[in-house]
């Protein structure tokens, strides 16, 4: 369950962020770009191809240098962060499937700050959107939504990315939050529907699947389609899990790549906060 403290949490951190971007800033004149999406960001100096109607005579008045204004309207963009919510997301000492929706609370809430829209989905077999996109958001009522959720069995990735790429209509970015523990050519195939927009995949592990200390005789359960599998581990059988787990991710961020794709592999014993601060750097790249 996440608290509602965590919004707390948020607020405080957002709050510390301002504080040292202000104390960067201090003494500087404006600068050549904002975060997206404020009403006024600043001005550029002219480049052959930029509307003329946008120079600001003033500036040129005062500096002897040609100026353009730049507006929301030239920034502005929606983030869609969509959260896999299937059956193998429920693990871990910290929950995947709750550290990946708090990952997205901050991402909505940071989004909110910037004055763009974003658009908050869950998915596993079917995509469902939880909230509009918007700029005034209540993220209370997310979280309240979040926690409600009930586990579903399999991640559809593929064909729920295919149905979600239908909806974007204007300048976007998606964030997807995944343990993405499915087949690799399903995730290359649904990074490709999102072409035209700004792509983040963001897979979160437990650190127990990253190094997982079962040994001996063990019945294995998949989350998803609940089959059973009786072994043995050895100290063999966790090198080769290991080796096998490695190349999975490898072969993710590589697909990534070759689709114009962000990706970045967190374990959940890592702090959120910390966590979002990378994913925020791919955001405004």
């Amino acid at each position: 369950m996440i608290d509602h403290e965590f919004l707390e949490q948020v607020e405080r951190f957002n709050l510390a962020l301002q504080k040292n971007s202000q104390e960067i800033r201090q003494g500087e004149q404006s600068s050549s770009s904002t975060g997206q999406g404020m009403v006024f960001s600043d001005h550029k100096k002219y480049s052959p191809g930029d509307d003329i109607r946008k120079i600001d005579w003033k500036a040129y008045a005062r500096t002897d240098e040609v100026f353009v204004k730049r507006f929301e309207e030239e920034k502005s963009v929606t983030v869609h962060i969509l959260v896999d919510r299937s059956s193998s997301m429920d693990y871990g000492d910290t929950n995947k499937y709750e550290f990946a929706a708090k990952l997205g609370l901050i991402t909505s809430h940071m989004v909110t700050n910037t004055n763009d829209r974003f658009r908050f989905s869950v998915f596993s077999e079917t995509v469902t959107d939880i909230s509009s996109a918007r700029r005034n958001a209540k993220l209370a009522e997310l979280v309240d939504t979040l926690n409600q959720l009930g586990k579903t069995p399999e991640s559809r990735i593929e064909r729920c990315i295919t149905d979600y790429s239908k909806r974007i209509k204007n300048k976007s970015v998606v964030v997807i939050i995944s343990d993405f523990l499915t087949d690799t050519d399903e995730v290359e195939e649904a990074i490709e529907k999102l072409e035209g927009t700004e792509t983040v995949l963001v897979n979160v592990l437990s650190e127990k699947e990253f190094s997982p200390e079962m040994e001996g005789d063990k019945i294995l359960k998949d989350p998803e389609s609940g089959s059973k599998l009786r072994t043995y581990l050895s100290k063999k059988t966790r090198k080769s899990y290991n080796k096998e787990l490695e190349q999975h991710t490898d072969r993710i961020e590589e697909a990534s790549h070759r689709s114009g794709a962000d990706y970045v592999l967190k374990s959940t014993d890592e702090d959120v906060f910390e966590t979002f601060l990378d994913i925020w750097q791919k955001v405004n790249r």
